[in-house]
C-alpha cells in the first residue's frame, strides 16, 4: 500500500462506536434477564462484535430485533438522533410477547451508543 493511499484511509476512517442495550423492564417473567442487565456491541471495522466481557447474557430473541444495529454502528449522528426524536431515547424489545402467548415475558431494552475513538 502506498503512503498516499494509507493517508487517504486514515482521513476517511469511520468513527467506532459501542452500542449498549440495557434492560429497563420485563413484562411477565424472563429466565435470562433482570432489569439493569446489558448487551454491549462494539464496532470492529465494518462489522459488529458482541463484547462478552461487558455483556450480562445474550438471548437470540433480542438479537432478532436488533435490526437497526448497522445504522447505530455506522450511521452519522443525525441518523441516530432521528431514531430517538420523539422520546429522546430508542428502545427495542424481544419477540416473546409474554402470557398468554408465550411462557416468557416481554423484555424492553434502552439502546444507546458511545464513541470509542
Amino acid at each position: 500500500m502506498s503512503q498516499q493511499s494509507a493517508e487517504a484511509d486514515q482521513t476517511t476512517a469511520r468513527p467506532r462506536y459501542r452500542q449498549i442495550y440495557e434492560l429497563l423492564e420485563v413484562r411477565g417473567t424472563c429466565p435470562i434477564y433482570r432489569p439493569g442487565d446489558r448487551i454491549v456491541i462494539d464496532g470492529e471495522g465494518f462489522t459488529e462484535v458482541i463484547n462478552l466481557d461487558l455483556s450480562t447474557r445474550v438471548c437470540m430473541r433480542v438479537i432478532e430485533n436488533m435490526w437497526s444495529t448497522h445504522a447505530w454502528q455506522h450511521g452519522p449522528d443525525k441518523i441516530v438522533d432521528h431514531f430517538s426524536v420523539v422520546t429522546g431515547e430508542c428502545r427495542i424489545a424481544c419477540s416473546m410477547p409474554g402470557p398468554p402467548y408465550t411462557p416468557c415475558g416481554y423484555c424492553i431494552f434502552r439502546q444507546s451508543r458511545e464513541r470509542l475513538d
